[in-house]
């Protein structure tokens, strides 16, 4: 009787520590998730209120180059390294996809704020070059690597009415 209430016991507080421990590691996923999230956001709101103050029009989220983006800075982390490796091929990606005319692209790492890495590319006359530009659409990622430290990468695209032609050309 005795070995029957220990085993059961037992399992108990094994359940018990599969259903806290699965449960705090969710909790942590989820946060880091929703931290992610509001980074972008932020980044998103920071880059639509700048334009907006020197008379551009706001930018809208483009999914497929947020798509992108992720994946671009999923590779900078695997590389440990920023980069615009394989820019062209985004470019064509959001050209022959989303009917873009115009590309370019943002990267950036180690800022901790969304307003730190706006700041550092509005510092950097490229960068300030595309998020001023004549750009419709954006995509945004910021990622932390395992060590904590976040990458970056926006994508911009101009996407004309479909009555309107232009050339297409990469930045």
């Amino acid at each position: 009787m005795k070995t029957l209430h220990l085993k059961t016991y037992s399992i108990l507080c094994f359940c018990f520590i599969i259903l806290f421990g699965s449960s705090c590691s969710k909790d942590n996923e989820i946060t880091e998730s929703s931290e992610t999230l509001t980074f972008v956001e932020e980044i998103f709101q920071l880059v639509n209120a700048h334009r907006k103050s020197i008379g551009k029009q706001e930018l809208a989220f483009n999914v497929l180059a947020n798509s992108l983006a992720v994946e671009h800075t999923l590779y900078m982390i695997d590389e440990n390294d920023i980069s615009h490796d394989d820019f062209n091929q985004r470019s064509d990606r959001l050209f022959a996809e989303e009917n873009a005319t115009k590309t370019g692209e943002n990267v950036a790492f180690g800022q901790r704020t969304a307003q730190a890495v706006m700041d550092a590319w509005l510092n950097s006359p490229g960068h300030r070059r595309n998020i001023e530009g004549d750009f419709t659409h954006i995509g945004i990622a910021a990622i932390k690597n395992s060590s904590g430290t976040y990458y970056f990468t926006q994508l911009f695209l101009k996407k004309e009415s479909p009555n309107a032609k232009s050339p297409k050309t990469p930045i």
